[in-house]
């Protein structure tokens, strides 16, 4: 048998959180898997097709049926490289199997590409389902504009489910190749966080590609972007025809019922997979010996041992606690400096909305009091807290993030409740001043009141509390333990999928009783306000005083 597949099954066994085969909890996550996918996978691939829609359909009135797809494929190609680099670098180098597969008598390419190719399946589950409504957005409205035919012609149908499948593997092509180089060129460094600063490189740099696309045309606005796609003068896409060479040729194919094109597309990500792997030939054994070495400089533990100070158990839980989300990568980026995307993307809402008639139109309303404008507002607000309290997972991965040791809950001298405690208090003390300034940041734009202020931040909070309880204990209840690493350990935990989906079936029904006591029965806003709150605080109490003794319940039955 081929070692590289042999390798490959064995990743897959740790793509992801095993199911529950018997007993109660196989109807209950069913049901949560239900939900997920109605509530989160549906309602994404909606959006995304819809966009391409509107986006394909501007383009072809404009006499382009390239440029929109394009552009879209770009877009996600991006996003591919920017969030898979560090998955790779993990995943390549420094995942806890390192000492044992350097060691395999397995050529390194082949242990490469079977590492690959897991990272791959791993990391486009999702995309691929974004990939395939965009193309079919693209074609409802290449029938809409031209007919079925050449819409639908056999090459551009099999060109875009190839594309479905395919896309992402140039970006992470690319991300391995990145990754092996920069191993091998920086041999003598000492810490990991170089290699890590990457992502966030290449964050800051296709996003000033993007907007340095928009100089010379009055702001940033979607008919601007039209404009240039059409007049082909776009910077970031010509820019990413270059680095992406394989997506217009795709693209083409797909318009065009184009078979060059077609066979360009096979042919250029082939020879791109076999340039990765003739690097890893020459690459990826040193650079495994190379992680290895990684923080192997002079430490200083024992100095700052020296000046350890008792603290009350409690807090000692916390700063534990604390100190692995900051100083593990994964978790400090995907659990706590995600949450500056809610305070930093409405500044950048108010930005770029500055000139939208529809937008300034709505502020003006709510500024003159009319009651509806100021419903949407809440209704705004109580999807945006219940969506920021469960996207940065610190709850729902507490349990998982101890891995292998999580036995060692039920061992150390530390009571079930001060251990829940301290988890929750470090989700909520996290997540609540960035909900608070996210709450300010819109009052001053919208200049609504003290008091409306301190109402959305205690309303914020309570929702908070609730999003807390039911992770810690979805994750109290079946954390995902088997993990390489920790990027596995959040990419693979299904507990955050469901706490996410469960939030926003949460965050519907408040706003549709939000909606039908305003609507339905006529009360006024102020009342629905009183009650919305009155409604969470008592769910607020329930949940902690049934929430907590469940959660502890569950870690008794830990192993």
């Amino acid at each position: 048998m081929n070692p590289a597949r042999s390798l490959f099954r064995v990743y897959r066994k740790n793509f992801e959180m095993p199911m529950p085969e018997e007993g109660v909890k196989v109807s209950l996550y069913t049901s949560l898997g239900i939900i997920a996918v109605t509530c989160i996978m549906l309602p994404c691939c909606i959006i995304c097709g819809y966009i391409s829609y509107i986006l394909s359909l501007a383009m072809m009135m404009e006499g382009n049926r390239v440029n929109g797809l394009v552009s879209e494929l770009h877009i996600i190609s991006a996003f591919s490289m920017i969030l898979g680099i560090t998955v790779v670098f993990n995943v390549l180098f420094f995942s806890s199997d390192r000492e044992h597969v350097v060691t395999l008598p397995i050529n390194s390419h082949l242990l490469l590409a079977a590492k690959f190719f897991h990272t791959f399946l791993a990391e486009s589950v999702m995309e691929f389902l974004v990939l395939f409504s965009m193309f079919i957005g693209y074609y409802v409205a290449a029938i809409e504009a031209d007919g079925p035919w050449p819409a639908l012609g056999p090459v551009g149908i099999l060109a875009a489910l190839l594309g479905t499948a395919t896309l992402p593997l140039l970006p992470l092509i690319y991300c391995t190749l990145l990754s092996l180089v920069l191993m091998a060129c920086l041999r003598k460094v000492r810490s990991r966080k170089t290699f890590y600063h990457c992502s966030s490189f290449l964050l800051v740099l296709f996003i000033a590609l993007f907007l340095y696309s928009f100089r010379d045309m009055g702001g940033i606005s979607m008919s601007n972007y039209v404009d240039s796609m059409v007049a082909d003068s776009n910077f970031f896409l010509r820019v990413c025809n270059v680095l992406f060479f394989t997506t217009p040729m795709l693209c083409r194919a797909v318009a065009e019922q184009n078979v060059p094109g077609l066979l360009f597309y096979i042919v250029g990500n082939a020879a791109a997979l076999g340039l990765m792997l003739l690097a890893g030939r020459f690459l990826y054994q040193e650079g495994l010996y190379t992680a290895g070495a990684l923080g192997s400089g002079r430490s200083r533990t024992r100095e700052k041992a020296l000046n350890l100070k008792p603290s009350p158990l409690f807090f000692s839980y916390v700063k534990k606690e604390l100190r692995v989300l900051l100083r593990t990568r994964a978790y400090s980026s995907n659990c706590i400096y995600i949450n500056l995307l809610w305070p930093v993307g409405l500044l950048v809402f108010f930005h770029i909305t500055r000139e939208n008639e529809t937008i300034q139109a709505f502020f003006r309303m709510y500024g003159e009091g009319y009651e509806r404008a100021s419903l949407i507002l809440l209704l705004a607000v109580i999807v945006i807290a219940f969506i920021a309290s469960a996207l940065n997972t610190l709850a729902s991965t507490a349990f998982t993030r101890e891995g292998a040791h999580v036995d060692l809950i039920k061992f150390i001298p530390v009571s079930y409740r001060t251990q829940m405690l301290a988890k929750g208090s470090i989700a909520f003390f996290v997540t609540a001043p960035i909900l608070i300034l996210s709450v300010i940041i819109a009052g001053l734009k919208l200049q609504f009141s003290v008091g409306e202020g301190v109402y959305f931040s205690i309303l914020s909070l309570a929702i908070l509390l609730i999003v807390i309880v039911i992770g810690l204990g979805m994750d109290s209840a079946s954390p995902f333990t088997l993990w390489d690493d920790e990027y596995s350990a959040l990419r693979g935990n299904l507990n955050s999928f469901f706490n996410m989906a469960v939030m926003l079936v949460g965050a519907i029904l408040l706003c549709g009783l939000a909606f039908l006591l305003y609507e339905g029965f006529g009360l006024p806003l102020a009342a629905v306000r009183v009650i919305l709150l009155v409604l969470l605080l008592c769910a607020d109490a329930a949940a902690v005083f049934f929430g907590s003794r469940i959660i502890q319940n569950n870690m008794s039955e830990l192993f």
